[in-house]
């Protein structure tokens, strides 16, 4: 018995001090919402003729070991590092031989975070040291501006004969943005200098294309002498497709129809029934598609509407042709053969919806137009002619088979209610399926107090040409405006649905109305923007004017 007491007992004592040891927080109490912080780093910032074989940082607070490796930086790299925790310090020890009189950069990044709430480091903290009796002192330093920006890095390389390529080199010089969009690369050389902001997905500090979405600065940038700290250098985000799409299921859903799905979004406006079409191998035989438009399950669906029936005896495949994604990637040819469904088709093609780009689908009395959307396809020519408009003219313009833009010729009256009807027994699908009915419709138009408006002036305005002013909704991206800026500076918004907006300021360099954010490779500078530090709240009614904005170069 005294033999099993003690075994009890020195089992309790050894969870017990099992538990001590372990990295983790204390039961209970309130949620931890403070980020960590570092308090001590070795060697110190400005360190000479640095010759020891190891570094040290120290926290606030028990940290996430694993999130160490993925927030540490050293520039020029530093190979074969070890990591030895004591509490909430490490020595991180390494047997690499760091080159004689050079400056390097010791990085630690915002992806560190504490093992209690995963609360991670506010900003990147950052110091130079050099192996010799100099140490170089360029920084640069500036702002990523993105929708999520902590954990983004920002990567720099100097030009020797020429500048490194990001796709297959890594950088010379690395940092990591925090919450607040801030970065500072430190301890830079003499030199030009190319800039990139990226979203390293994968953690192997180089640029995946498609993948990694990027920022390329504006200009070029040189540390000299004379100018050894630059800031001001500001990233937006972009993503760069160079992959075609491709078809990644093709279903007959029933006689009439076919389900094509593909691999990523197409550019709508360039494609019609026209890019596809059916080839029966066995019969050597090509059948047309009458119909094309967007499916339901997603937006990388569209269903395709043919006449002819198919034979089940065959090989049919789908044959699509010159399909573009939205980054101008063009699929040439692609065939993909499918199991016909010989179940008729039956259900009479049914609107949808009527939508405007209003609330309560009110309809603008300035260019009114709204769109009327089918759950099939149809013809154009039939549903000009099912339209009925008793006072005003109209046009009828095709966004696919499925989707079509009404036009009113003439404006009519603030609240007016616009009455239309359908006759919906000419409206027929590829089955000749119809409805033998006509219905009424009424739309009312906006009382004209719903919108807002903006306007002001650029400071600095004979600094930069054709620069263009856009608006952002900060909750609902279809809300976005832009309008170039007058010879005088001023800008104007008319007409701006309410809401609060983010404002900002691009200049269009290539002038075609649209911001450019350059390229990793080949090299292409972004253009140049500025950002409006304010949030702006635009209430109906309410037209917000004298709004100056200042370009800081």
């Amino acid at each position: 018995m005294k033999i099993i007491s003690k075994f009890i007992l020195f089992l309790i004592i050894g969870i017990i001090l099992t538990k001590c040891a372990n990295q983790q927080s204390p039961p209970g109490g309130p949620k931890d919402l403070i980020p960590p912080k570092i308090i001590y780093i070795y060697p110190n910032n400005g360190t000479l003729n640095f010759n020891s074989n190891y570094f040290e940082i120290e926290f606030s607070e028990y940290v996430d070991k694993l999130s160490l490796l993925d927030a540490l930086f050293i520039s020029p790299e530093v190979k074969n590092l070890e990591y030895n925790w004591t509490g909430t310090s490490v020595e991180i020890t390494f047997d690499d031989t760091l080159l004689a009189n050079t400056t390097y950069t010791l990085s630690v990044g915002s992806k560190i975070k504490d093992i209690n709430n995963s609360n991670q480091l506010v900003d990147a903290v950052n110091i130079s040291f050099s192996t010799g009796n100099k140490i170089d002192v360029g920084k640069i330093s500036g702002k990523v501006i993105d929708n999520k920006v902590t954990g983004i890095m920002v990567f720099a390389n100097m030009k020797s004969d020429s500048f490194a390529n990001p796709i297959f080199e890594k950088p010379q010089s690395i940092t990591q943005v925090g919450d607040s969009g801030y970065f500072s690369l430190m301890g830079l050389k003499n030199g030009e200098y190319r800039l990139f902001a990226l979203k390293d997905e994968n953690g192997n500090r180089l640029y995946n294309i498609g993948d990694d979405a990027y920022g390329v600065s504006s200009k070029a940038v040189f540390i000299k002498d004379s100018l050894n700290s630059l800031s001001g250098i500001k990233f937006k985000l972009a993503i760069e497709d160079t992959i075609p799409p491709f078809i990644s299921n093709v279903t007959m859903t029933d006689k009439n129809h076919l389900s094509v799905e593909f691999s990523e979004y197409l550019d709508s406006s360039k494609i019609n029934a026209t890019n596809f079409y059916i080839f029966d191998s066995t019969a050597n035989s090509k059948k047309d598609v009458l119909y094309l438009y967007q499916g339901n399950k997603s937006k990388f669906e569209y269903f395709l509407s043919i006449k002819d029936s198919l034979s089940n005896t065959g090989n049919n495949y789908l044959i699509a042709k010159n399909i573009f994604d939205q980054y101008s990637n063009k699929m040439e040819l692609e065939s993909f053969e499918f199991v016909v469904n010989e179940k008729p088709d039956t259900v009479a093609p049914k609107i949808k919806s009527i939508t405007t780009p209003f609330e309560k689908n009110k309809l603008d009395f300035i260019n009114p137009n709204f769109t009327i959307n089918y759950d099939d396809g149809i013809s154009l020519y039939n549903l000009k002619n099912a339209l009925i408009f008793e006072k005003y003219k109209y046009e009828v313009e095709k966004h696919n088979d499925a989707k079509f833009n009404i036009k009113l010729l003439n404006n009519p009256e603030t609240n007016e209610k616009i009455e239309f009807k359908i006759n919906h027994g000419m409206v027929r699908d590829a089955a000749n399926n119809s409805l033998d009915s006509i219905q009424n419709y009424s739309i009312e138009t906006l009382s004209g107090r719903e919108f807002s408006g903006l306007s002001g002036k650029i400071n600095s305005v004979d600094s930069v040409s054709n620069l263009v002013v856009v608006i952002e909704n900060t909750t609902n991206s279809k809300l976005k405006y832009s309008a170039k800026v007058n010879k005088d500076g001023t800008y104007n918004f008319e007409r701006v649905l309410p809401g609060k907006y983010v404002v900002w300021i691009f200049d269009d360099r290539d002038k075609n109305g649209k911001y450019n954010y350059g390229k990793i490779n080949p090299f292409v500078f972004s253009e140049d923007f500025f950002v409006h530090p304010d949030t702006l709240n635009l209430r109906a009614r309410w037209p917000v004017g004298d709004v100056n904005l200042r370009i800081e170069k």
